[in-house]
């Protein structure tokens, strides 16, 4: 299954909240989601996947589950991170994962935390394996080490549009997922001309066009709300398509700006 776009769980920790808009995501059809042991939400998600699959007879082979490995387990367990993936299936009641990411590339241990997960993935427990927050010069420095991710996960959005790394992606077939797809609705984005001109156009929400716009960059933008209305207004975007004009005026806003420090999670980086 490679999904279209993603229902992300950062800072959703109420259990009701989350089935909630789990519940939504499923009712329109989405059924892809993403998580991390630093989000605190693997239990309670894998138990809102487990409800809406009973309730709208859905299949597993038909969701797309998402999950990370955390730098204190790459440093704790020095690259063996299976017990860890494990112990979050276990935690979600699930017999595989998706896809599971290094959420942060750090230098001295992912080497051998990637071949963890190569071998996972050889025992069919991981479906996929991705690295989170990468630029091309890491890409570049992994490539050097016989590290070649088919997935990355990274900050995009109109504002910071990453268009290095986009071209890298392309050029070595690397599926980009955006996480922050919507820049948690910055002003220069709410109040942008461009952007109102193009709702219009469409009678879309702002939102909803950011959204359209990376699906038609080729990335895959992971959303998060604890509004489930606001979950179906997210997934109402497959009725339009924007131009190659609208794209590059999008596109144009681009400040290179950034809500999240790599530093911060990655010293060094």
């Amino acid at each position: 299954m490679n999904p279209s776009i993603v229902l992300g769980t950062f800072q959703n920790n109420n259990y009701q909240d989350l089935l909630n808009v789990v519940d939504a995501a499923f009712e329109k059809g989405c059924t892809a989601f993403d998580t991390a042991p630093s989000y605190g939400t693997e239990t309670d998600l894998g138990k809102a996947i487990a409800s809406c699959m009973t309730k709208y007879h859905v299949d597993r082979e038909k969701v797309f589950v998402s999950d990370k490995v955390d730098a204190w387990q790459m440093i704790q367990g020095e690259g063996d991170v299976s017990s860890y993936i494990h112990g979050a299936l276990e935690k979600m009641n699930l017999d595989y994962f998706d896809i599971v990411w290094v959420h942060w590339p750090i230098s001295d241990f992912i080497e051998p935390t990637w071949k963890s997960l190569l071998d996972l993935q050889d025992r069919k427990v991981v479906r996929n394996i991705g690295i989170c927050n990468v630029r091309v010069r890491h890409l570049e420095e992994m490539e050097s080490k016989g590290i070649l991710p088919k997935y990355i996960q990274i900050e995009r959005h109109p504002l910071r549009i990453c268009q290095a790394e986009m071209d890298y992606c392309k050029a070595h077939s690397i599926k980009v997922y955006s996480y922050s797809p919507i820049c948690r609705m910055h002003p220069d984005l709410r109040n942008s001309d461009v952007l109102q001109h193009i709702a219009g156009k469409y009678q879309k929400n702002i939102g909803q066009v950011i959204l359209r716009w990376h699906i038609d960059t080729c990335a895959v933008p992971i959303f998060m709300s604890k509004n489930p209305k606001r979950v179906v207004d997210n997934l109402h975007i497959f009725d339009f398509e924007l131009t190659d004009d609208e794209i590059k005026r999008i596109s144009s806003l681009d400040q290179n700006y950034k809500i999240f420090l790599e530093s911060w999670g990655c010293p060094g980086f």
